[in-house]
């Protein structure tokens, strides 16, 4: 799963402008990223593997929510506000950390990078989300644009 260990937290402190306090990235440009539970399922259960999410390495997993539809809004996840920037493209590394086909099943669904607006306390287990801004909730609803890398 690369060189850098990734890990499972109960709680995440996010720091505006700069991501996950003593994350690896924590000063890099766009240094979080969301990920959507029900595509981590399905692209598991299409590839027959058992569901690590720490294999996807993104920061935090959400579900019930299509967050392509999130690129360019602002957003509240637990009181904590974001901007939602750009899709966030498989590499195709994960063929080889998965199993062949997980890029191509993650094609337009590798998640969303967002920049933290403010400061707070993310906690495991249920949350909301909140935009003032309405859009698709289908998670599994891949990013449509001419142009998706394969």
């Amino acid at each position: 799963m690369g060189s850098s260990p990734t890990y499972e937290h109960t709680s995440i402190k996010i720091t505006k402008a700069q991501g996950i306090a003593g994350d690896r990235f924590e000063f890099s440009k766009y240094p979080l990223t969301l990920f959507a539970l029900e595509v981590a399922n399905e692209v598991c259960s299409a590839l027959e593997i058992d569901l690590d999410l720490k294999i996807f390495r993104r920061n935090i997993i959400v579900s019930g929510v299509n967050l392509n539809a999130l690129i360019g809004k602002r957003f509240r996840l637990n009181g904590v506000e974001f901007q939602g920037v750009s899709h966030c493209a498989p590499c195709t590394w994960m063929n080889a950390v998965m199993k062949k086909g997980a890029f191509d099943l993650m094609r337009g669904r590798g998640g969303l990078r967002i920049e933290a607006l403010s400061d707070g306390e993310l906690q495991l287990g249920k949350g909301v989300l909140e935009s003032e801004a309405e859009f698709d909730i289908n998670p599994l609803t891949p990013l449509k644009r001419p142009k998706i890398p394969k």
